[in-house]
């Protein structure tokens, strides 16, 4: 589905965009027993607020990641310190969005 919206051929960023996606996904998996036992001992607001921690802290790293690593584009002016204000802050907060997507989605989804 990413690579249909890709350029082609597809920057070589696309495959550690792609690497990291499959590494997240995988790391949530490995983590749902996790969730599901926090559960059943704390209850819900706990694993809520867990998948929302650690959304946060990959969203912010994330941005860490990608912000500071620069473009690659030599013609590209660096940002300055709003714009890096901006983009840790919309990223840290798409981290929290999907940490409570995938919190949700443990307590609806853990086997009875």
């Amino acid at each position: 589905m990413m690579l249909a919206g890709a350029d082609k051929p597809p920057p070589l960023g696309f495959l550690w965009i792609i690497v990291g996606l499959v590494a997240i996904c995988v790391a949530i998996g490995l983590a749902l027993p996790w969730l599901w036992r926090v559960r059943e001992r704390s209850g819900v607001w706990s694993v809520l607020w867990r998948a929302t921690t650690l959304g946060a802290l990959v969203g912010f790293v994330l941005a860490a990641l990608f912000g500071l690593g620069g473009s690659g584009e030599p013609s590209t002016p660096p940002m300055s310190g709003i714009d890096y204000g901006i983009w840790f802050t919309v990223v840290t907060i798409v981290g929290v969005v999907n940490g409570v997507i995938v919190g949700l989605v443990t307590v609806i989804a853990q086997p009875r």
